[in-house]
């Protein structure tokens, strides 16, 4: 019932664009890790594991704030430690992205 309100009184809500969802890290600070980005928990989930099992640790899921779920390692001290990671996780096949972490 809020919605058909918020409508008429002319204030439309705001949903997320994929660019504010995920915003590329471009510099040293805050970097984020993100093993992918899912709209079902489950495919989140067996990421998170494969990921596990091939050794990355630390990794959690995550609601993104776009309607999906995304499997995360926080904290990763800088672009050249993030570049290496990216590079390991490539040679066992998963795609990794940097990331500055959602406000």
């Amino acid at each position: 019932m809020a919605y058909p309100l918020i409508v008429v009184a002319g204030h439309s809500p705001h949903f997320p664009s994929q660019a504010e969802c995920a915003q590329p890290a471009s510099s040293d600070g805050q970097v984020d890790a993100v093993f992918g980005r899912f709209r079902d928990s489950g495919r989140a989930a067996t990421r998170l594991r494969r990921a596990t099992e091939l050794g990355f640790q630390g990794l959690k899921l995550e609601l993104d704030g776009c309607g999906g779920v995304k499997v995360v390692l926080h904290g990763v001290p800088s672009l050249a430690v993030g570049r290496e990671l990216v590079a390991e996780a490539a040679r066992v096949h998963l795609h990794v992205v940097l990331e500055r972490p959602n406000p």
